[in-house]
């Protein structure tokens, strides 16, 4: 009687190399969490979807191919929420830091004809050209612990004292006020470097910044993305977001 065939042996599929990054990008502090509902500033998480982490971490799109319509995008007011804010008048502080990058990556990215900051500038037109409206709310804002961030380094499987920041919005039709699309982005952020721990995330000004950058340039790059019609995964424009 034949002896039966011998089964392969289960191995690994995942190289050496993508293990050591993984554990890099651990002990650095890479993350991108789960989204928390706030009910702050949006109410319908229920029909977001998280295709498009992690340049956003939820998404509503019900049609991904109109923001080519727009040739403004305005950048309006982000406000501060209560329930997840560590200090109020700080998170104010990086709502404006998080309007001025945000503009300067999307010009970067050049989609729109004009993106600005200012409803009574110029770049604004006249209320009757096709223009975007963004406006957001941050509703997660902890800068962490410098101390925990620095150690996390050596203990990186704990992942303490990270930054915390989470930004809802939504981009509407500047006249009609119609919702295009809504989005939540949490990020958090330890900010180590992949030889060592780094002195300067004992600041939480440095960490956090960071942090908000982080989110400025994705979204940036997920809005371009949408600009496209570009309806597959994240990923498309992941460079453009480093």
């Amino acid at each position: 009687m034949a002896a039966p065939p011998r089964q392969p042996s289960v191995q690994s599929t995942v190289p050496p190399g993508v293990l050591i990054l993984g554990l890099l990008a651990l002990a650095c502090g890479c993350q991108v969490p789960r989204a928390v509902p706030s009910y702050e500033f949006l109410t319908r998480y229920d029909r977001m979807s998280d295709e498009h982490d992690p340049l956003v971490s939820l998404v509503y799109l019900p049609e991904p191919e109109r923001l080519s319509d727009y040739g403004t995008l305005l950048i309006g007011e982000v406000s501060v929420g209560q329930g997840w804010v560590e200090c109020q008048q700080e998170a104010a502080g990086y709502a404006r830091m998080l309007r001025l990058v945000l503009q300067k990556e999307l010009r970067t990215l050049d989609r729109f004809a004009h993106v600005t900051l200012d409803a009574a500038s110029p770049e604004s037109g006249d209320g009757q050209a096709p223009a975007l409206l963004l406006e957001g709310a941050i509703t997660r804002f902890d800068t962490g612990s410098g101390w925990q961030r620095y150690f996390s380094y050596f203990l990186w499987f704990l992942q303490s004292g990270a930054t915390d920041f989470q930004l809802e919005g939504r981009l509407t039709d500047a006249r009609s006020g119609e919702t295009l699309i809504e989005f939540v982005d949490r990020r958090r952020g330890i900010y180590n470097t992949a030889f060592g721990p780094n002195p300067r995330t004992f600041r939480g000004e440095f960490a956090m910044s960071l942090t908000v950058r982080d989110t400025a340039r994705s979204l940036a790059a997920f809005i371009a993305q949408t600009h496209e019609g570009k309806t597959a995964r994240a990923g498309a424009l992941t460079g453009a977001a480093q």
